[in-house]
């Protein structure tokens, strides 16, 4: 068990950075890109405050993951199993759920801006999907962590830049004159209320990644010999949690100045979702700013698809290795079942994507939309378990939340379970 709480050393502290940019890099292809962006488009800027919200009421269930790792050396998936083996088979079953419409939506709107941006190479939609897929298994395969951990932090770097500017850009110019028939839409029903919930959903990510983050925050210890102090653990989550949630306002923003009251809807398949993207932002601002969007787009959107495919093959790796083994070590078995099973799962992951998008690809949109709605309905479950983590007696005290996170914890529970149950009720009636 770790008992460091308090050090916070600037030498130590380069080696915990990385899980967080990580959980950013998830969230921000989905949530991000396709939903804030989309928000802002349709809606306007009233999600401002439901993008806040969101971040603000989930905040205490993601930060429990980097708690439990610094006091325990263990990712999250240890305390689902000490609350029973039925919380494991949940959260696998949301996980493959989740991974081929995520994997095939965002591989999908990669591929989309690649043939958007280089026009003149004609290449077929799934050839260029088959590209993208095939080149980034190959990457995770031979570099595994290492590779994505570097990889997302160059990524990381090029899109806070080139979405910067974009924004200064817009906000600059102000947004767009509405058309003089302008009749904002409602977000409380029909394709609004699928929005809102879809983004509340996914903001700043579904809440199973923050399994996925402790999984991550374990890995970057293993490579790094280091087990991070609570402090500085904490400081790699907060520095991609404010990351996450700084580009999660400014791409509402950046949609709502250029397109919203236009009648313009950022909507269809993924290459024409990508189209529209772009050209919108390229009209508004000018041709000067075609790479500068093409780079954050695609920065976006390819650091979720390489950090949520790994995430998704190494959580049901360890997620199996739990039901399968009393315990996780580093024993030869479990290191060679780890290395085969991780491969495997890429190969699966990929290869379904690929065919949901090959059978499926005008409704990409909507599979991420189904796949968003699913993730908050299934958030106040894992919220719960996470909670119960944190308060479990085997938790030393200077490691638990404050009684202000407490508090707001439990106040985003509430709101959790109390939006799950009008949008279930519209949705029957």
């Amino acid at each position: 068990m770790n008992k460091k709480v308090s050090k916070l050393n600037f030498k130590t502290l380069l080696k915990s950075i990385g899980p967080g940019l990580l959980f950013a890099s998830t969230a921000i292809g989905i949530s991000h890109l396709v939903l804030s962006t989309r928000a802002g488009a349709h809606h306007g800027m009233i999600f401002f405050w439901v993008i806040l919200g969101a971040l603000i009421l989930k905040y205490p269930f993601f930060e429990i993951g980097p708690r439990y790792v610094s006091a325990t050396g263990h990712s999250l998936l240890k305390a689902y199993k000490d609350q029973g083996k039925w919380a494991i088979y949940l959260f696998l079953l949301i996980i493959v759920i989740d991974m081929f419409a995520v994997t095939a939506g965002v591989g999908a709107v990669s591929a989309g801006l690649l043939k958007t941006i280089f026009p003149s190479l004609g290449l077929s939609m799934d050839f260029t999907l088959a590209c993208v897929l095939g080149l980034t298994a190959l990457l995770l395969i031979i570099g595994g962590y290492k590779v994505l951990d570097r990889s997302i932090k160059l990524i990381s770097v090029v899109l806070f830049i080139s979405v910067l500017i974009a924004f200064f850009a817009v906000f600059f110019k102000g947004p767009v004159e509405p058309l003089a028939d302008f009749i904002p839409p409602a977000i409380t029903e029909g394709k609004g209320l699928v929005l809102l919930i879809s983004l509340l959903g996914w903001m700043p990510v579904g809440m199973e990644a923050s399994a996925m983050h402790s999984i991550w925050m374990v890995e970057n210890s293993k490579n790094k010999y280091y087990l991070p102090s609570l402090k500085e653990s904490l400081f790699d989550f907060n520095l991609g949690y404010a990351f996450t949630a700084v580009l999660a306002l400014m791409f509402m923003t950046i949609g709502a100045y250029t397109v919203y009251g236009s009648g313009n809807l950022l909507e269809g398949s993924p290459i024409v979702f990508s189209t529209k993207l772009i050209n919108i932002f390229t009209q508004n601002l000018g041709d000067w700013s075609y790479l500068i969007i093409a780079i954050a787009a695609f920065g976006t959107i390819y650091g979720t698809l390489i950090t949520a495919w790994d995430a998704f093959a190494r959580s049901l790796v360890k997620g199996i290795q739990l039901l399968k083994f009393e315990e996780i070590d580093a024993s030869p078995e479990q290191e060679k079942f780890t290395a085969q099973y991780y491969d495997i799962f890429l190969l699966v992951i990929g290869i379904g994507a690929y065919f949901i998008f090959y059978f499926a690809s005008a409704n990409m949109i909507h599979f991420l939309e189904v796949v968003t709605i699913l993730a908050f309905i299934t958030a106040p479950i894992i919220a719960f378990l996470n909670l119960n983590a944190i308060r479990s007696k085997s938790i030393p005290e200077a490691f638990r939340p404050s009684k202000f996170l407490n508090i707001l914890a439990y106040a985003g529970l509430f709101f959790m379970i109390l939006f799950s149950g009008y949008y279930l009720v519209n949705l029957v009636f």
